[in-house]
């Protein structure tokens, strides 16, 4: 699992890296990384950040064992962020692209808040 610190000291050298987008087709471009912020280009519009946020929303995809785009408010700014934590924790989530979600794997215990995405797979009755 890559922290925050590893995330932005990467993103930082990586001026114009092409993240592949979660929910919406397309890419998304790191337009600035520095110590303050992140700002991603997304759908033709910007995406600000800062580092607490992108931070919180981690821990809250770590607590909840999912984030999906929609629970973020379905914006441009939600697809930019729930892509870039796909994409830079590839290894700890799986997505479903078309979906916008992430899920946690190997995540133990119950999650903290009830599940707002759409439940993995075929629903039993």
């Amino acid at each position: 699992m890559l922290s925050i610190e590893t995330i932005k000291w990467r993103l930082s050298r990586r001026p114009g890296l092409e993240i592949p987008l979660v929910a919406w087709p397309g890419v998304a471009r790191v337009v600035q990384a520095d110590d303050q912020k992140l700002a991603l280009l997304v759908g033709g519009r910007r995406a600000d950040f800062t580092w607490d946020r992108v931070r919180v929303t981690w821990e809250r995809l770590l607590a909840d064992h999912e984030l999906s785009v929609a629970e973020l408010g379905g914006q441009h700014d939600a697809v930019g962020l729930v892509s870039l934590l796909a994409f830079m924790q590839s290894d700890e989530v799986s997505v479903e692209r078309e979906q916008g979600v992430l899920r946690l794997r190997g995540a133990q215990g119950p999650p903290v808040h009830q599940p707002t995405a759409p439940a993995a797979g075929p629903v039993a009755d």
